[in-house]
Order: structure tokens, then sequence, then C-alpha cells
């Protein structure tokens, strides 16, 4: 009996070991990674609910909206490499059960550029100093102060973005694969970890990973991305692409994921 119990432990304690294994993440360039919450304040319905964008990039906004989703990824090309920005973001229905993925692209990564600094323009606050802002009158402080107001609110509603949005495709999933896509998201960015010093790289590829985990959402964000991650990145990639030809295939993605030792 007592060997059958060791060898029982031993199998238990092997078992945690490898799904806990951190994904190193070694001579790539920098990254973020941040665990915050979802929601910061609850609508009188759920699709009225206040999502937390404190950490979405115009880029982000510009492709998912105001609404964080079940799995987001984006992929940032570098203008001296495949100069594009595609993305795809997978959307829940808690009703049913039932999921979609929705992918869209920006085919010159120059023109998104240009629309986020456009955007930044539009909603970059008037930042006075003290020292100025005290010689003027109460109206012009008080006109000020609510101009900041107005562009903080501007900010974080949709229909600033939705005018310079590409028109997304969209394809219903299987559960099997959304929750495929959503554990490996999960397990990237939870065992990812940064091994000694960054490399100095200036130009190159950024991609983020995303998820709802429970009441939390998880975000990855990776400039040159190496080894495991990179290998997530190319499969999610091959997948925007793919749904771009109309030739989605599930049982393929399956076994690639598979194969990415997470």
């Amino acid at each position: 009996m007592k060997p059958n119990i060791i060898l029982f432990i031993a199998l238990i304690f092997s078992t945690n070991v490898s799904m806990s294994q951190s994904v190193d993440h070694e001579e790539g360039g920098q990254y973020l990674k941040t665990v915050e919450y979802n929601v910061i304040m609850s609508g009188e319905k759920k699709e009225f609910d206040w999502y937390n964008l404190k950490h979405k990039s115009f880029i982000d906004r510009l492709f998912f909206g105001t609404k964080n989703s079940f799995v987001e990824f984006i992929f940032e090309g570098s203008p001296e490499g495949s100069n594009e920005a595609t993305a795809f973001r997978i959307i829940k229905n808690q009703q049913d059960d039932s999921y979609i993925i929705e992918i869209t692209r920006f085919r010159n990564v120059h023109k998104l550029y240009n629309i986020r600094d456009l955007l930044l323009e539009k909603t970059t606050p008037l930042k006075i100093p003290y020292w100025i802002s005290a010689t003027f009158s109460f109206e012009i402080r008080d006109r000020i102060e609510e101009h900041n107001k107005q562009i903080a609110i501007l900010k974080n509603r949709d229909d600033l973005y939705e005018p310079y949005r590409p028109e997304p495709k969209e394809f219903q999933l299987s559960k099997e694969f959304a929750e495929k896509m959503h554990g490996k998201t999960a397990t990237l960015i939870d065992n990812f970890k940064g091994i000694g010093i960054p490399a100095n790289i200036f130009d190159g590829n950024n991609v983020t990973f995303r998820c709802i985990s429970e009441d939390e959402l998880w975000t990855l964000s990776i400039h040159c991305p190496q080894r495991r991650a990179l290998q997530l990145s190319e499969l999610f990639q091959q997948i925007i692409a793919d749904g771009f030809d109309n030739k989605m295939d599930e049982s393929k993605y399956l076994k690639l994921l598979d194969e990415i030792d997470l």
C-alpha cells in the first residue's frame, strides 16, 4: 500500500508542477502585465456596466470600443515589416452561453498611428501651471475645469472611436474552441515571467493578449514576443488571416493550441 500511496502523491505533485510552469521571456523587448478589476461601476443592467479602461490604449479602443471582452488580441506590425495591425475579440453571450469572434485590421500602420494622434489631440486636457492659472479669473478657471471634465468623459465614449473603426468580420465559435482560446490566453498571462534585462529594440512588432478572468481583467502587452508567446501570437494571427480568407478551421486550431506548451 505504501508504495502506491507514495506514487499517487508523486503523480499529483508532478501534475501541479507542470500546470504552473513559467513562460520565460528572454531576449525580447519590454512588456507590461496588469491584473485589475474588469468592471468599475455597475449599471442598471449588465449592458450598462462601466468597464475598466485605465490601461487600454487608443489603439485598443479603436479596435474594441469601450467594453472589455472574453478574449482580446492585437498585433501591431512595424512599418518596416508587415505594416498592418490586426485584432480579434471573442464575445461571450451570457444568456445562451454562445460565442462569436470578431476579426478586424488596419492594412496601413501609418494610418492607424495618424488616427491615434488625432484622437490624442481631441482628448488632451489643458494643463496650466498653478502660478499662471492663479492669475486667471474664476470664470476662466471654471471653464478650463469644465473643459477637462468633458474631455475625460469623451475619452471613455465609444462614439469618439467608432467613426474610425474598420468594419469587423464575425463568425460563430464553438464553446470548446472559445474556451480553449481563453484558457491558453489566461495561462500565458498568468505564467509570463521576464528574465534578465530586456533587449534594446527600437522597431519590431507589438502584441497584446487580454482576457476576463472572473471579476478581473488580465492584460499582457509585449514588444517583440519570444518563444511560446510568439507561438501563440503567430497562431492568433493565422486565425485572423484565415478568417479574412473565409478559411476558418476550428479542428486545426484546436490541435495547434494543444501543441503550444503553456
